[in-house]
């Protein structure tokens, strides 16, 4: 392993390192993010800005092969086409850059026919924090299938959210394009230069937090449909619209005391076609949401 005291003026770790390696920036981050790289001890990161002095430790060969890690998954329905999952908080859906292993797919791979691909089966996902239903496909066909009906809009999708604020009017269709932020491509934003997205509401029941900590203390229990199915969509047009979903780190406000560790969203139901059968799964909120809402107190105001 070579060691080395950097010395420079600050720059990202990804642009040192593929000077170093004398490879391009995107493969000195895949090399990065293999583990190949240690800044003061600690596993490397892409964007991480090296200052004088630190001590940056690489590996000239690829870091061990990570043990799989197959996470506890709700079977909630299957049959010979597809299963469907009640996905728990903090659960990515499948493998990406920051989550090698420990993914619902991760779990289900030996229960899909679909060889050869990496997202097999999957026609769409939910967020890490948010929980509920997720439907895989087992074979090809109805991958392809459903991926259509969710194009043309034939795929209802409804969650239980719960946000910040005493909504007003008491339903209607938020239509507010959506696109990547150009400040952090991990965030979404609200803009017109985005792709359309519609998202339709109603209130279940308004809440109020006793706690004086509280400056805003109203919340609301949505039912929440989406029309259109853009990254991060329920929660980026609900804070657009000045109703922020309660315990959302990403899109939230910042003073939020609800003590929620995750975003209140839950995806409820889902309801679909498929070869003349009609599906209509269901799923309560689960145990954490119902103590939480049980801890609040019923606004009849």
């Amino acid at each position: 392993m070579n060691k080395i005291v950097y010395q420079g003026k600050g720059e990202r770790l990804d642009i040192f390192m593929s000077g170093f390696w004398n490879v391009s920036r995107n493969q000195a981050q895949k090399r990065i993010e293999e583990g190949r790289v240690l800044v003061n001890g600690k596993a490397g990161k892409s964007n991480i800005v090296l200052e004088p002095g630190d001590k940056v430790e690489i590996a000239e060969k690829k870091a061990a092969k990570l043990k799989a890690i197959i996470p506890r998954v709700d079977v909630a329905y299957e049959d010979e086409n597809i299963i469907a999952v009640n996905k728990d908080p903090g659960i990515v859906v499948y493998p990406d850059a920051n989550h090698k292993t420990g993914t619902v797919l991760d779990a289900l791979r030996s229960k899909i026919g679909i060889k050869g691909e990496e997202r097999p089966g999957v026609v769409h996902r939910l967020d890490k924090d948010t929980s509920g239903l997720m439907v895989f496909a087992r074979n090809k066909e109805t991958e392809e299938y459903l991926k259509k009906e969710i194009k043309d809009r034939k795929f209802q999708k409804t969650y239980a959210a719960l946000v910040w604020g005493k909504v007003i009017p008491k339903e209607g269709i938020i239509n507010i394009p959506i696109k990547r932020s150009e400040k952090n491509r991990k965030k979404m934003e609200a803009s017109s230069l985005g792709k359309e997205a519609l998202t339709e509401y109603s209130v279940v029941q308004y809440y109020k937090q006793s706690d004086t900590r509280c400056r805003i203390c109203d919340m609301t229990l949505l039912k929440v449909k989406i029309i259109t199915g853009r990254t991060h969509q329920i929660r980026v047009h609900l804070s657009a619209i000045g109703y922020p979903v309660v315990g959302d780190k990403t899109y939230g406000r910042k003073d939020d005391m609800s003590g929620l560790n995750r975003q209140f969203l839950h995806a409820t139901d889902l309801s679909f076609a498929l070869n003349g059968k009609k599906y209509k799964l269901h799923s309560d909120l689960p145990k954490d949401l119902v103590v939480f809402i049980d801890s609040l107190e019923v606004n009849k105001e």
